[in-house]
């Protein structure tokens, strides 16, 4: 199976969560000049309308499972993570940063575990909006999505990535991500609003 195939697999599968075959796209990072001639990194999203429901999408990456997550299993096992969003049904740039934040993973820069926080994903694709960081938790939206695939190779997750705020970041610095995420939860934050009122 090629690597096309495998995408539109991997759609397929996404595609049984949303509650319909997803729409692909396909991203391609900014060049860099540092690389000597290297094909930049590429990623695959995929959109799913109404997916929540009536005037939301959900978002997932579908390949980003090839870049280095730095974690491993006890036993050595590699750790490969996808990544998915909601947002509302008319902000499009979503399936933007839901790549930059793959491209940022690609780096090889993080740890990719549950909430831990990819500063500024957001900010490079659309800087005017309130929400400015993506924080990654286990996803809480989609109750068909099998969060975790355990085999002989490697474990494969989902993680959601929630939208934050400069000082929700700041809080988040100062008293851990765990606590940050209680306070979202306790708030009731809309994290598919990405333009919501800070919860600090």
């Amino acid at each position: 199976m090629d690597a096309s195939d495998e995408v539109m697999e991997a759609a397929r599968r996404i595609g049984a969560v949303f509650g319909g075959l997803p729409q692909v796209l396909r991203f391609r990072a900014a060049v860099d000049e540092d690389t000597d001639g290297e094909t930049p990194d590429e990623v695959s999203i995929a959109v799913g309308d109404g997916c929540p429901g009536p005037g939301y999408a959900s978002y997932a990456t579908l390949d980003m499972s090839r870049f280095p997550t730095n974690v491993t299993t006890d036993d050595g096992r590699p750790i490969r993570t996808e990544l998915v969003t909601v947002g509302r049904s008319d902000y499009r740039a979503l399936a933007d940063v839901l790549a930059q934040c793959a491209f940022a993973v690609a780096s090889g820069s993080f740890h990719v575990t549950p909430n831990c926080i990819i500063p500024n994903a957001i900010r490079e694709v659309d800087p005017a909006r309130s929400m400015k960081h993506l924080l990654l938790v286990v996803p809480f939206i989609w109750p068909d999505l099998e969060i975790l695939v355990d085999t002989e190779e490697s474990v494969d997750t989902w993680l959601q990535a929630v939208p934050i705020s400069d000082s929700e970041l700041e809080f988040s610095a100062a008293n851990g991500t765990d606590q940050l995420f209680r306070r979202l939860e306790e708030a009731g934050a809309d994290v598919s609003d990405i333009d919501r009122a800070p919860v600090f």
